[in-house]
């Protein structure tokens, strides 16, 4: 447990546990992939440590792009979506992963999955480090999952607390002073 400003920080992924699970799900996606040339889009600002490790361990070339959706405010859901970036790739009859540290709710995802189909891609698959076990609005199926976690709020790798804490290296559930 780490205390820092008035909020408790309980380890819950350390770096090694990440890196093996981030090679895990780049070698699933290294069988599906190899010789589709996909395009790998960020879903900033959260997922580019996640997006950064996983493009370095897939061993063949792949194109990315940055996509910048926003839902919170604190620890809750806005329910309102505001599309800060947008991508750059022409999608057209391209095979696209969506690259997301953590999937909560699904209503983020929901609205940059039917952003996406807009483009016509090929395909689109979904890839998150983090799957909250609860209740999602999300209709689409995500094929590849790093872990399951219960409904709890969780920092660091790129996950954030009202912006402190994403360059923590390691997973901690936030417990809030």
């Amino acid at each position: 447990m780490n205390k820092i400003d008035s909020n408790i920080l309980h380890p819950c992924f350390n770096r090694e546990e990440i890196f093996q699970k981030v090679k895990f799900l780049a070698s699933e996606i290294t069988k599906d992939y190899k010789k589709l040339n996909p395009i790998l889009i960020c879903v900033l600002k959260g997922g580019v440590y996640f997006f950064t490790d996983l493009t370095k361990a897939i061993p063949f070339s792949v194109e990315i792009d940055f996509i910048q959706a926003r839902s919170y405010s604190g620890t809750s859901s806005t329910g309102n979506i505001d599309l800060l970036k947008d991508i750059d790739t022409d999608l057209s009859n391209r095979h696209v992963i969506l690259v997301e540290d953590i999937l909560d709710t699904g209503l983020t995802l929901q609205y940059l999955i039917r952003h996406i189909f807009t483009r016509n891609p090929a395909s689109l698959e979904i890839v998150t480090l983090l799957l909250k076990e609860r209740k999602s609005i999300l209709e689409f199926p995500v094929k590849y999952v790093g872990w399951r976690i219960s409904d709890e709020f969780v920092v660091g790798y790129g996950m954030d607390f009202d912006g402190k804490y994403r360059n923590l290296p390691d997973i901690y559930v936030l417990e809030t002073g």
